[in-house]
């Protein structure tokens, strides 16, 4: 049996599988739209992302190979999702195989999320600081960020001490980083920047000088 490696956890991402999962994703959102079942195929293709392919990572390998046959990857899919999944969800992913695009789940999942949230009018904002934010806060940045997107916002909150302090907003694959690491990283570009600028001008005077050499 040849040992295929574990794929690589895309982030969202990718910049060559976000057109492919955004056109995926737009196919099977007008699908469950026309089926009215959205929500329900939603939450199993996050359970099967989730609770399948991130903890068995050889399954998720296979599936996502292209040395692995199309009719070899359909009697895994059947295997792991009939009578838990629904046909127009199993389907789906059948469709994806076919096109040899099953590499592309993680991408198809995030754009899907993205595009249903939009045609509801909402946007998903992570927003990242150095500490906890206080529900005054919370309110305050929530109601500005509404205004400011025109937009209901859901908003996601996340805590990482190396930013120091400020915030980091990302909405999709924009972010918009006023963290102090940030600065202090411009900083320090601008500084050395600065440094080699001068040491370039001094050894061209050095260079230059009638006396050199």
């Amino acid at each position: 049996m040849t040992e295929i490696e574990p794929p690589k956890q895309t982030t969202v991402l990718d910049s060559e599988q976000k057109p492919i999962g955004e056109v995926y994703a737009a196919s099977l959102l007008a699908a469950t739209q026309q089926a009215g079942c959205t929500a329900n195929v939603m939450e199993e293709f996050e359970s099967f992302i989730s609770d399948v392919l991130n903890k068995l990572p050889q399954l998720d390998a296979m599936l996502s190979s292209p040395r692995v046959a199309h009719s070899d990857k359909v009697a895994m899919l059947d295997k792991t999702l009939t009578g838990k999944a629904s046909d127009l969800f199993l389907n789906f992913l059948k469709v994806v195989s076919q096109h040899g695009r099953l590499n592309c789940l993680r991408a198809i999942q995030s754009s899907l999320k993205e595009q249903y949230s939009q045609d509801q009018g909402r946007l998903e904002v992570l927003v990242t600081t150095a500490t906890r934010l206080d529900e005054p806060a919370v309110a305050t940045m929530h109601d500005k960020l509404n205004k400011a997107f025109d937009a209901t916002v859901d908003l996601i909150l996340n805590v990482d001490a190396s930013l120091v302090g400020g915030t980091v907003i990302r909405i999709g694959d924009t972010v918009y980083d006023g963290s102090v690491a940030n600065r202090l990283e411009r900083i320090r570009t601008t500084v050395r920047e600065n440094t080699i600028r001068e040491i370039r001008l001094s050894t061209d005077r050095f260079t230059n000088s009638p006396s050199a050499g």
